[in-house]
């Protein structure tokens, strides 16, 4: 069940991201709502579970997105290893750590889509107003990240709750 609600997020905020941020004015450079998702998953979940999400997740932005293969299954690879190495070491639950985490990761998937972009169109290189578009989207998700972890935290408890009820009643 539990992977059933990940698979269903997972679409939800990309339809999200799709087709509702991009008509809106204020979202035109909005980031990428699954990475807080993935961080979630990296902090809050063991390896087990979050590594073939993280990978399932990649493949689904992957064939969305029309850039190279594999590029956002190595994106979110890394950024769940880097989450789960962090939470042995920092208290997952804190908010200011929570945001930290999510900028930083937004900041690596921003540095590794600008070299992707930059190697695929040498040419054209860097857009000009990338480190612009940068600190908008990383400040978008130091702002917003927490609170989308903060409801996938409460669904995931409930779920828990509802499986710990399902296993007692048998």
């Amino acid at each position: 069940m539990t992977y059933v609600f990940y698979c269903v997020v997972c679409l939800l905020m990309v339809l999200v991201k799709t087709t509702l941020v991009p008509g809106q004015v204020v979202f035109e450079t909005f980031y990428d709502l699954l990475i807080p998702f993935i961080v979630y998953l990296g902090l809050n979940r063991r390896r087990r579970e979050g590594i073939p999400l993280a990978l399932f997740f990649g493949l689904v932005m992957d064939s969305l997105s029309g850039g190279a293969p594999g590029l956002y299954v190595s994106i979110y690879f890394w950024i769940i290893m880097a989450m789960g190495g962090l939470s042995q070491y920092l208290h997952a639950g804190n908010w200011v750590f929570t945001s930290l985490a999510i900028g930083s990761a937004v900041a690596f998937e921003i540095v590794v889509l600008l070299f992707y972009v930059a190697a695929a169109n040498p040419d054209m290189g860097i857009p000009s107003n990338a480190s612009q578009i940068a600190f908008i989207q990383i400040a978008w998700a130091m702002l917003t990240g927490p609170l989308l972890m903060y409801f996938i935290g409460a669904v995931q408890r409930r779920i828990d709750a509802m499986r710990r009820e399902a296993a007692e009643v048998n």
